[in-house]
């Protein structure tokens, strides 16, 4: 099992809390398809072929927390429709293990420690992320 953490909003445009909040209910995290340069950028590779069934995932908003979820699915594409929230074609299925609520144990976590690309691992336990998520998820698998 490994730790990520991950946007759910496009880099030209910003989204609420609440909008990100709708994402996840959905079961879903993804993300769009890009290219850098003439390559196709590694943090799609990760989510294609690092990510695995099992792996927990922090999303967010920015630095603000808004879900812990695990990965239940292999990725997929979807023709996505333009009115839909969910606005990214490359997909994986996830339970959600906690979700941001009025005076939920989210609510009270500081910001992320760091700003995150799209897609980032976090697999040095040293590091202020990997506690992060690591307390979260405890925190997480003791309420259920």
């Amino acid at each position: 099992m490994n730790y990520w953490h991950m946007n759910l909003h496009p880099t030209d445009e910003q989204r609420t809390d609440d909008d990100i909040r709708k994402i996840v209910l959905s079961r879903t995290i993804g993300m769009g398809i890009w290219n850098r340069g003439s390559v196709i950028d590694p943090q799609i590779t990760d989510f294609q072929n690092r990510v695995q069934i099992g792996d927990i995932v922090a999303v967010l908003n920015g630095q603000n927390p808004i879900a812990l979820v695990e990965v239940i699915g292999d990725w997929y594409e979807f023709d996505y429709d333009n009115n839909s929230i969910i606005w990214f074609p490359l997909r994986r299925a996830v339970k959600i293990l906690c979700i941001k609520e009025d005076n939920d144990y989210i609510a009270s976590l500081s910001p992320f420690p760091m700003r995150t690309k799209t897609l980032t691992i976090s697999s040095d336990k040293n590091t202020d992320t990997y506690k992060y998520i690591d307390a979260w998820y405890k925190h997480c698998k003791d309420k259920a």
